[in-house]
């Protein structure tokens, strides 16, 4: 008989309103009473406050913040993890999102699962932190479970240390996005509308100004804006509107609003080792979708979905706009993933080994 587990997670990114995998896992995992409470560690906030801050979003559920006493770069991961130790001493199981944190916070006698939602080494960064990345990785994959969200990382990992890891992949809400209202958008027909992080390691910046510059319909990009200035100032000045974040609620009826669907990504090792949200989001929904092959989409085939490279993508975007409405199967749920997750959880608790 299984026993709902106290679970530690060491995240990657704050508890916020933009949802991402691990909050929809963590409220799903402890609506199902699979897990019995979940303290969520935030990234470290900066400030002159020595003490953590915590809030409760949901029952069950318990987010901490650290105070960042040191910068990463001067040891700060060091004393993150030791000072997470502390916070994490009644856990059965710890789930790390963040593997360089995960170096000292680990407790002897608790098992750990590593949920590899990205293949982080592959992004552009500092070669000190590439670095402290690989050597966290390396010890996670000899001594951690492995669970990732796509096969392109499943492949990864079997080729660089021998590890067959689970596949979890990410869900989705059906009925929110199946009813999303349409509010109403600003600029020219068509509305092409992206929903995401906006950062240049993902983002085709090119692309996109391509798509506005030729008048298809107007550019939205819906979420945290993580671009310079002066992409900022040429996309505003191409047309293109970027409205910021939005609480995850708000999410289906922004899709609902759009005529076409769009991820114009960058495709290289980085962005073909995600399983995007979106991919999912988006096929929740009755629009038509064109995506360029990375993030999970190039796995993917559904009605109203055109997975094209960069040279079709605006012939593409071009045609969607002419389609209209498609009706597809929903996608599996966050619940479905919530239970593939928490069979792991209870398997590594249950034989308190990690592999």
């Amino acid at each position: 008989m299984t026993q709902p587990l106290r679970v530690g997670l060491l995240s990657l990114e704050p508890w916020d309103m933009v949802w991402r995998r691990n909050q929809h896992l963590a409220m799903s995992l402890v609506r199902s009473e699979a897990v019995t409470s979940l303290i969520f560690v935030n990234p470290p906030a900066g400030g002159l406050a020595l003490r953590a801050r915590t809030h409760r979003p949901a029952p069950g559920i318990e987010v901490v913040t650290p105070p960042l006493v040191v910068p990463r770069r001067w040891g700060g991961h060091v004393v993150l993890s030791t000072w997470t130790r502390g916070v994490l001493d009644h856990i059965d199981v710890l789930w790390v999102n963040d593997a360089r944190v995960a170096r000292a916070a680990r407790r002897p006698g608790v098992p750990t699962v590593y949920d590899v939602t990205d293949d982080w080494r592959e992004m552009a960064q500092r070669a000190d932190d590439r670095a402290r990345l690989v050597v966290a990785e390396d010890r996670l994959a000899r001594t951690a479970t492995t669970v990732v969200c796509s096969d392109v990382l499943a492949e990864r990992w079997r080729e660089r240390y021998g590890v067959d890891p689970r596949v979890i992949r990410n869900g989705v809400d059906p009925t929110a996005f199946a009813n999303g209202e349409s509010r109403r958008l600003d600029g020219a027909d068509s509305h092409l509308v992206y929903v995401g992080t906006q950062h240049a390691n993902r983002l085709d910046i090119e692309l996109i100004a391509e798509l506005a510059a030729a008048q298809v319909g107007t550019v939205h990009l819906v979420g945290p804006d993580c671009l310079d200035g002066s992409v900022r100032a040429r996309l505003d000045e191409l047309g293109v509107q970027r409205h910021g974040p939005v609480p995850a609620a708000q999410v289906p009826s922004w899709l609902a609003s759009a005529d076409v669907l769009i991820c114009p990504h960058l495709v290289d090792r980085f962005t073909l080792s995600l399983d995007a949200i979106k991919s999912h989001e988006y096929l929740a929904t009755r629009k038509p979708v064109v995506a360029t092959p990375s993030s999970g989409f190039q796995a993917l085939s559904a009605p109203g979905l055109t997975v094209v490279d960069r040279l079709g993508f605006v012939a593409a975007v071009r045609s969607a706009g002419a389609t209209g409405e498609v009706e597809r199967i929903p996608p599996s749920t966050w619940d479905d993933r919530a239970r593939e997750f928490a069979e792991v959880l209870q398997a590594v608790n249950d034989t308190g080994r990690t592999r």
